[in-house]
């Protein structure tokens, strides 16, 4: 625990002042009794463009941030406490069947998105037939219980979005699996490991690339001395500091669409339904957020955006970032990562074309 503070204060340290104001602005509390009318003066001083940016900034804080905080608590109690191997034993061995069962296994190892790729490799090298550890890889972030819920709140309660989310992500995840059967069936898919060297992926500088094998074993190699259930805390604090910045950073970027580019600009992209699909995919792409929480921003565009779009961004999003396709390249062999994004984009942009 010492490590950490010592590490990571900064990020710690931001967290908490964020919270504290969060938590004094929104209970009404006088924090800053003294300096009353001086913020009043500043407030009445703001444009409205800039009441509009806060007020969509902090409802799309507010209501994403504990499903990154649940997502990230439960992904790292998974990582330290489930054998994934124990799911492996009941996959059957022919790819008709393993490659759909593959994407559902989300709905019991609700792993992370930048946990996922160390996760697949590991697979692949304990000898999982990579084109069922692929699906794995596009389905999870999708088909797992908290990405369901949370898609489920962001639109209002509804079914409809949950239902086109799922069955669209389990449906690419499954044509990708498909391909890498007929493509990588007998062929290497990773590169070949140096002597003495080990990758360090993921959010936690390896911490998910840690041997499975042994189950509670794994808290030894760099967590020696702390019992499973400060790993899994640690764990997810790590996870909780690397996804909050990207999601703030999401959040920050959909509020400044709709406050400065405006919703009127915004409807005329929408027009152009090819343009605005391929606008959000590339923002799903670049921003890189976590799944547990992607749904409250794509929501915030659900007044100006038709539901291809929308989707471009709720699909594409966890199975193709620029985290994952970084730690592809350090473990996997680049024509293989090519295929994979070249390919999963692909067939992600015709099958909303087509449908949407």
């Amino acid at each position: 625990m010492g490590r950490i503070l010592k590490n990571y204060y900064p990020e710690l340290t931001g967290v908490l002042v964020l919270g504290l104001i969060f938590f004094f602005v929104t209970t009404g509390v006088p924090l800053l009794a003294p300096f009353t009318e001086v913020t009043r003066e500043w407030s009445s001083g703001l444009s409205s463009e800039m009441h509009n940016f806060t007020a969509i900034f902090l409802s799309l804080f507010i209501e994403g941030l504990p499903f990154i905080l649940f997502g990230t608590l439960l992904s790292s109690f998974v990582h330290v406490y489930v054998k994934q191997e124990t799911l492996w034993r009941f996959l059957p061995k022919h790819p008709v069947l393993s490659i759909p069962l593959a994407a559902s296994f989300g709905l019991f190892l609700p792993i992370c998105e930048c946990g996922i790729v160390p996760v697949a490799r590991r697979l692949v090298q304990k000898g999982l037939p990579s084109y069922v550890a692929f699906t794995f890889l596009l389905a999870v972030p999708i088909v797992n219980p908290i990405t369901i819920v949370s898609t489920y709140m962001a639109f209002g309660n509804s079914w409809e979005m949950v239902w086109k989310r799922i069955g669209l992500g389990a449906g690419i995840a499954i044509f990708m699996g498909i391909m890498f059967y007929l493509f990588y069936k007998n062929r290497p898919v990773l590169k070949e490991e140096t002597g003495g060297q080990r990758t360090q992926e993921g959010c936690c500088g390896g911490a998910h690339d840690h041997d499975h094998e042994h189950g509670s074993h794994c808290a030894n190699h760099s967590h020696e001395g702390q019992s499973r259930l400060m790993h899994a805390l640690s764990h997810s604090v790590f996870e909780f500091i690397d996804m909050g910045k990207y999601f703030c950073l999401g959040a920050l970027i959909a509020t400044g669409f709709q406050t400065f580019v405006g919703v009127a600009a915004i409807k005329q992209l929408a027009q152009f339904d090819g343009l605005a699909l391929l606008l959000m995919m590339a923002l799903a792409f670049s921003l890189s957020i976590c799944s547990s929480a992607d749904a409250f921003l794509a929501a915030s565009f659900r007044s100006v955006l038709g539901q291809g779009p929308l989707l471009g961004f709720l699909v594409f999003g966890p199975m193709v970032d620029i985290k994952n396709v970084l730690m592809m390249a350090g473990g996997f062999k680049r024509s293989v990562v090519f295929f994979f994004v070249g390919c999963t984009t692909l067939v992600t942009l015709l099958t909303l074309w087509i449908l949407f």
